[in-house]
């Protein structure tokens, strides 16, 4: 797979995490953790690691598109990731659908 092409697939995936924060707001569900993010992108046959899925996770904050509670689970060694929800920048581009140089709408 070209550079290229793994940039659009990123910014592609980025775009479907966004569009799951907003709907899960839009019928006021509870806040989602890392965990039901993994499964539902395994759900639409998007295949990544839970790690994967944690760093998209962890770039969406440091791009200013998301907003969580973080911390480290001494029993299993892992990152969790709790209470996902959009910032105002990320709900002016979920409800724009404006794609830009780090998120793809399709």
């Amino acid at each position: 797979m070209s550079a290229e092409h793994e940039l659009v697939q990123t910014r592609r995936k980025r775009g479907i995490v966004l569009k799951l924060v907003r709907q899960g707001h839009e019928k006021q569900l509870s806040r989602m953790d890392d965990f039901e993010v993994w499964a539902i992108l395994q759900d639409l046959g998007i295949n990544l690691g839970r790690d994967q899925v944690l760093t998209m996770l962890q770039d969406l904050q440091i791009l200013s598109l998301l907003s969580f509670k973080s911390q480290h689970n001494e029993f299993s060694g892992r990152v969790e990731i709790k209470q996902i929800e959009l910032t105002a920048a990320g709900i002016g581009l979920v409800t724009r659908r404006k794609s830009t140089d780090d998120v793809l709408f399709d």
